[in-house]
Protein backbone atom coordinates (compact mmCIF):
# COMPACT_ATOMS: atom_id res chain seq x y z
CA UNK A 1 0.00 0.00 0.00
CA UNK A 2 1.24 3.59 -0.91
CA UNK A 3 0.83 6.41 1.71
CA UNK A 4 1.58 10.25 1.21
CA UNK A 5 4.12 11.46 3.14
CA UNK A 6 5.88 15.01 4.08
CA UNK A 7 9.57 14.98 5.43
CA UNK A 8 10.08 17.71 7.57
CA UNK A 9 13.41 18.54 6.41
CA UNK A 10 11.61 18.97 2.55
CA UNK A 11 8.71 20.82 3.90
CA UNK A 12 11.96 23.14 5.32
CA UNK A 13 13.71 23.43 2.31
CA UNK A 14 10.92 23.84 0.24
CA UNK A 15 9.77 26.91 2.11
CA UNK A 16 12.96 28.15 1.99
CA UNK A 17 13.20 27.73 -2.15
CA UNK A 18 9.88 29.66 -2.32
CA UNK A 19 10.52 32.47 0.11
CA UNK A 20 9.99 34.89 -2.32
CA UNK A 21 6.32 34.35 -2.75
CA UNK A 22 5.94 33.91 0.67
CA UNK A 23 7.09 37.47 1.13
CA UNK A 24 4.87 38.29 -2.00
CA UNK A 25 1.74 37.39 -0.25
CA UNK A 26 2.50 38.92 3.09
CA UNK A 27 3.68 42.20 1.09
CA UNK A 28 0.24 42.18 -0.97
CA UNK A 29 -1.66 41.03 1.61
CA UNK A 30 -0.27 44.02 3.97
CA UNK A 31 -0.45 46.97 0.88
CA UNK A 32 -3.99 46.27 0.64
CA UNK A 33 -5.02 45.67 3.81
CA UNK A 34 -3.84 49.54 4.28
CA UNK A 35 -5.24 50.83 1.15
CA UNK A 36 -8.79 49.27 2.73
CA UNK A 37 -8.01 51.20 5.89
CA UNK A 38 -8.10 54.35 3.75
CA UNK A 39 -11.25 54.33 2.61
CA UNK A 40 -12.93 53.39 5.94
CA UNK A 41 -13.99 56.55 7.70
CA UNK A 42 -12.16 57.31 10.95
CA UNK A 43 -14.02 57.09 14.46
CA UNK A 44 -12.47 58.64 17.55
CA UNK A 45 -12.95 57.66 20.86
CA UNK A 46 -12.92 59.89 23.92
CA UNK A 47 -12.99 58.94 27.71
CA UNK A 48 -14.39 60.49 30.65
CA UNK A 49 -13.10 59.56 34.26
CA UNK A 50 -15.48 60.54 37.48
CA UNK A 51 -15.20 59.92 40.99
CA UNK A 52 -18.55 59.78 43.54
CA UNK A 53 -19.46 61.94 45.20
CA UNK A 54 -19.97 60.84 48.73
CA UNK A 55 -23.47 60.25 49.44
CA UNK A 56 -23.70 60.25 52.66
CA UNK A 57 -22.95 64.14 52.49
CA UNK A 58 -26.79 64.38 51.55
CA UNK A 59 -27.42 63.87 54.88
CA UNK A 60 -29.25 66.32 56.75
CA UNK A 61 -27.79 66.01 60.08
CA UNK A 62 -24.44 67.12 58.50
CA UNK A 63 -25.64 70.96 58.12
CA UNK A 64 -26.71 71.22 61.87
CA UNK A 65 -24.08 69.62 63.15
CA UNK A 66 -20.50 71.31 62.31
CA UNK A 67 -18.91 69.94 64.76
CA UNK A 68 -19.12 66.70 62.49
CA UNK A 69 -18.75 67.91 59.42
CA UNK A 70 -15.46 67.09 58.81
CA UNK A 71 -16.11 63.34 59.27
CA UNK A 72 -17.51 63.10 56.00
CA UNK A 73 -15.36 62.73 52.80
CA UNK A 74 -16.15 64.20 49.63
CA UNK A 75 -15.60 60.66 47.55
CA UNK A 76 -17.72 57.98 47.67
CA UNK A 77 -16.94 54.39 47.46
CA UNK A 78 -16.86 51.26 45.27
CA UNK A 79 -20.73 50.82 46.23
CA UNK A 80 -21.28 54.63 44.98
CA UNK A 81 -19.81 53.93 41.72
CA UNK A 82 -21.56 50.48 41.16
CA UNK A 83 -25.16 52.56 41.53
CA UNK A 84 -23.65 55.69 39.09
CA UNK A 85 -22.62 52.63 36.70
CA UNK A 86 -25.84 50.70 37.02
CA UNK A 87 -27.91 54.24 36.44
CA UNK A 88 -26.08 55.21 33.40
CA UNK A 89 -26.59 51.88 31.56
CA UNK A 90 -30.30 52.45 32.25
CA UNK A 91 -31.90 52.43 28.90
CA UNK A 92 -33.72 55.50 29.81
CA UNK A 93 -30.72 57.60 29.96
CA UNK A 94 -29.01 56.26 27.06
CA UNK A 95 -32.40 57.08 25.15
CA UNK A 96 -32.28 60.92 26.22
CA UNK A 97 -28.21 60.66 24.92
CA UNK A 98 -29.50 59.35 21.66
CA UNK A 99 -31.95 61.91 21.47
CA UNK A 100 -30.13 64.69 22.42
CA UNK A 101 -27.05 64.08 19.70
CA UNK A 102 -29.51 62.89 16.88
CA UNK A 103 -28.25 59.31 16.61
CA UNK A 104 -30.54 57.70 14.73
CA UNK A 105 -29.52 59.59 11.87
CA UNK A 106 -25.92 59.37 12.80
CA UNK A 107 -26.54 55.26 12.07
CA UNK A 108 -29.57 56.32 9.38
CA UNK A 109 -32.10 53.93 10.64
CA UNK A 110 -35.64 55.06 9.76
CA UNK A 111 -37.98 52.17 10.11
CA UNK A 112 -41.90 53.26 10.29
CA UNK A 113 -42.46 52.40 13.61
CA UNK A 114 -41.00 54.90 16.01
CA UNK A 115 -40.28 52.11 18.95
CA UNK A 116 -38.05 49.70 16.46
CA UNK A 117 -36.29 52.87 15.15
CA UNK A 118 -34.99 53.80 18.81
CA UNK A 119 -34.76 50.11 19.80
CA UNK A 120 -32.21 49.46 17.03
CA UNK A 121 -30.04 52.82 17.47
CA UNK A 122 -29.98 51.65 21.09
CA UNK A 123 -28.41 48.60 20.08
CA UNK A 124 -25.36 50.63 17.68
CA UNK A 125 -25.10 53.14 20.33
CA UNK A 126 -24.41 50.32 23.33
CA UNK A 127 -21.64 49.16 20.84
CA UNK A 128 -20.34 52.67 20.34
CA UNK A 129 -19.82 53.17 24.29
CA UNK A 130 -18.10 51.65 26.80
CA UNK A 131 -18.90 52.24 30.65
CA UNK A 132 -16.70 50.65 33.40
CA UNK A 133 -15.52 50.76 36.65
CA UNK A 134 -11.60 50.86 37.17
CA UNK A 135 -9.55 49.16 40.14
CA UNK A 136 -9.34 53.16 41.69
CA UNK A 137 -13.00 52.85 41.73
CA UNK A 138 -13.63 55.63 39.16
CA UNK A 139 -15.94 55.63 36.49
CA UNK A 140 -15.13 55.78 33.17
CA UNK A 141 -16.80 56.81 29.94
CA UNK A 142 -15.48 55.69 27.02
CA UNK A 143 -17.72 57.56 23.25
CA UNK A 144 -16.52 56.44 19.65
CA UNK A 145 -18.30 58.66 16.91
CA UNK A 146 -16.90 59.38 13.54
CA UNK A 147 -16.84 63.41 14.65
CA UNK A 148 -13.78 63.80 17.45
CA UNK A 149 -15.98 66.67 18.50
CA UNK A 150 -18.95 64.66 19.19
CA UNK A 151 -17.30 61.71 20.66
CA UNK A 152 -16.53 64.17 23.36
CA UNK A 153 -19.37 65.86 23.89
CA UNK A 154 -21.09 62.33 24.10
CA UNK A 155 -18.92 61.41 26.94
CA UNK A 156 -19.50 64.81 28.97
CA UNK A 157 -22.76 64.52 28.38
CA UNK A 158 -23.15 61.33 30.12
CA UNK A 159 -21.34 62.11 32.99
CA UNK A 160 -23.08 65.20 33.46
CA UNK A 161 -26.64 63.40 33.02
CA UNK A 162 -25.55 60.52 35.17
CA UNK A 163 -24.74 63.52 38.33
CA UNK A 164 -27.94 65.64 37.39
CA UNK A 165 -30.23 62.44 37.61
CA UNK A 166 -28.44 61.00 41.09
CA UNK A 167 -29.02 64.95 42.81
CA UNK A 168 -32.40 65.18 41.80
CA UNK A 169 -33.25 61.75 43.39
CA UNK A 170 -31.62 63.19 46.38
CA UNK A 171 -33.59 66.45 46.22
CA UNK A 172 -36.62 64.69 44.98
CA UNK A 173 -36.80 62.34 48.59
CA UNK A 174 -36.10 65.12 50.70
CA UNK A 175 -38.94 67.20 48.67
CA UNK A 176 -41.32 64.32 49.70
CA UNK A 177 -40.13 64.97 53.57
CA UNK A 178 -40.90 68.41 53.41
CA UNK A 179 -44.51 68.06 51.50
CA UNK A 180 -44.98 65.29 54.64
CA UNK A 181 -43.65 67.65 57.52
CA UNK A 182 -45.94 70.31 56.52
CA UNK A 183 -48.82 68.36 56.49
CA UNK A 184 -48.37 67.33 59.86
CA UNK A 185 -47.59 70.84 60.86
CA UNK A 186 -50.91 71.86 59.85
CA UNK A 187 -52.72 68.61 61.44
CA UNK A 188 -51.13 69.15 64.72
CA UNK A 189 -51.88 73.21 64.42
CA UNK A 190 -55.56 72.38 64.09
CA UNK A 191 -55.84 69.92 66.60
CA UNK A 192 -53.89 72.18 68.58
CA UNK A 193 -56.57 74.66 68.22
CA UNK A 194 -59.15 72.16 69.14
CA UNK A 195 -57.80 71.78 72.17
CA UNK A 196 -58.06 75.14 72.96
CA UNK A 197 -61.58 75.13 72.43
CA UNK A 198 -62.30 72.01 74.50
CA UNK A 199 -63.99 74.09 77.46
CA UNK A 200 -64.63 70.52 78.95
CA UNK A 201 -61.70 69.59 79.88
CA UNK A 202 -59.63 70.48 83.11
CA UNK A 203 -57.40 73.37 82.81
CA UNK A 204 -54.53 71.64 83.71
CA UNK A 205 -55.02 68.98 81.72
CA UNK A 206 -55.78 70.85 78.41
CA UNK A 207 -52.07 73.00 79.58
CA UNK A 208 -50.24 69.91 79.43
CA UNK A 209 -51.97 68.52 76.09
CA UNK A 210 -51.96 72.09 74.56
CA UNK A 211 -47.75 71.96 75.32
CA UNK A 212 -47.38 68.80 74.19
CA UNK A 213 -48.80 69.54 70.75
CA UNK A 214 -47.05 72.63 70.72
CA UNK A 215 -43.80 71.02 71.50
CA UNK A 216 -44.42 68.46 68.64
CA UNK A 217 -44.86 71.66 66.13
CA UNK A 218 -41.45 73.03 67.45
CA UNK A 219 -39.86 69.37 66.18
CA UNK A 220 -41.58 69.40 63.19
CA UNK A 221 -40.98 73.05 62.17
CA UNK A 222 -36.83 72.03 62.87
CA UNK A 223 -36.76 69.08 60.79
CA UNK A 224 -38.82 70.97 58.08
CA UNK A 225 -35.81 73.93 58.25
CA UNK A 226 -33.04 71.14 58.12
CA UNK A 227 -34.89 68.99 55.12
CA UNK A 228 -35.53 72.45 53.18
CA UNK A 229 -31.82 73.26 53.78
CA UNK A 230 -30.83 69.66 52.48
CA UNK A 231 -32.85 70.58 49.19
CA UNK A 232 -31.18 73.31 48.69
CA UNK A 233 -27.38 72.64 49.30
CA UNK A 234 -27.29 68.88 47.79
CA UNK A 235 -24.01 67.69 47.34
CA UNK A 236 -22.38 66.87 44.30
CA UNK A 237 -23.01 63.18 42.97
CA UNK A 238 -19.71 62.94 40.93
CA UNK A 239 -16.47 64.66 40.42
CA UNK A 240 -14.64 64.60 37.16
CA UNK A 241 -11.16 63.88 37.47
CA UNK A 242 -10.49 63.52 34.03
CA UNK A 243 -12.93 65.68 31.63
CA UNK A 244 -13.36 64.35 27.68
CA UNK A 245 -11.55 66.12 25.21
CA UNK A 246 -11.79 65.81 21.56
CA UNK A 247 -9.12 62.75 20.45
CA UNK A 248 -6.08 63.64 18.20
CA UNK A 249 -6.22 60.63 16.27
CA UNK A 250 -8.55 57.94 15.53
CA UNK A 251 -8.84 54.85 17.23
CA UNK A 252 -10.48 53.07 14.49
CA UNK A 253 -8.98 52.03 11.79
CA UNK A 254 -5.88 50.86 13.75
CA UNK A 255 -3.49 50.49 11.55
CA UNK A 256 -0.94 48.97 14.39
CA UNK A 257 -3.16 46.12 14.77
CA UNK A 258 -4.48 45.66 10.73
CA UNK A 259 -1.09 45.86 9.25
CA UNK A 260 0.59 43.25 11.17
CA UNK A 261 -2.51 40.83 11.25
CA UNK A 262 -2.76 41.46 7.19
CA UNK A 263 0.88 40.14 6.99
CA UNK A 264 0.66 37.19 8.94
CA UNK A 265 -2.67 36.12 7.21
CA UNK A 266 -0.55 36.39 4.04
CA UNK A 267 2.25 34.62 5.41
CA UNK A 268 -0.07 31.81 6.46
CA UNK A 269 -1.60 31.35 3.20
CA UNK A 270 1.33 31.40 1.43
CA UNK A 271 2.50 28.13 3.17
CA UNK A 272 -0.42 26.40 3.03
CA UNK A 273 -1.12 27.45 -1.02
CA UNK A 274 2.63 26.14 -1.53
CA UNK A 275 1.77 22.77 0.72
CA UNK A 276 -1.07 22.44 -1.38
CA UNK A 277 0.63 22.98 -4.47
CA UNK A 278 3.41 20.73 -3.56
CA UNK A 279 2.04 16.58 -4.53
CA UNK A 280 3.88 14.29 -1.68
CA UNK A 281 5.67 11.31 -2.12
CA UNK A 282 4.57 7.94 -1.82
CA UNK A 283 6.02 4.70 -0.26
Amino acid sequence: MKTATFNIEELSNLLIKRWKTILLFSFLSTVAAGGFSLLIKPEYTATTKLLPGNSVLADKARLMNPSIQHLYSFFGNGDDVDRLLSMTETDTSLKQVMRQFNLKDYYTINEKDAQLTEFKTLEKFRKDIWLGKSVNNELIIRSTHQNRDTAAAIANFIATQTGNSLQAIWKNIYQQISVQLDSNIQQLKKQYLLTLQNKNSEEKLLQTESAAILKQINSFNELKIETDLAVSTTPAAIIVVEKASPPAKSSWPDLGIILPLAALSGFIFSIILILVSVKPRTL
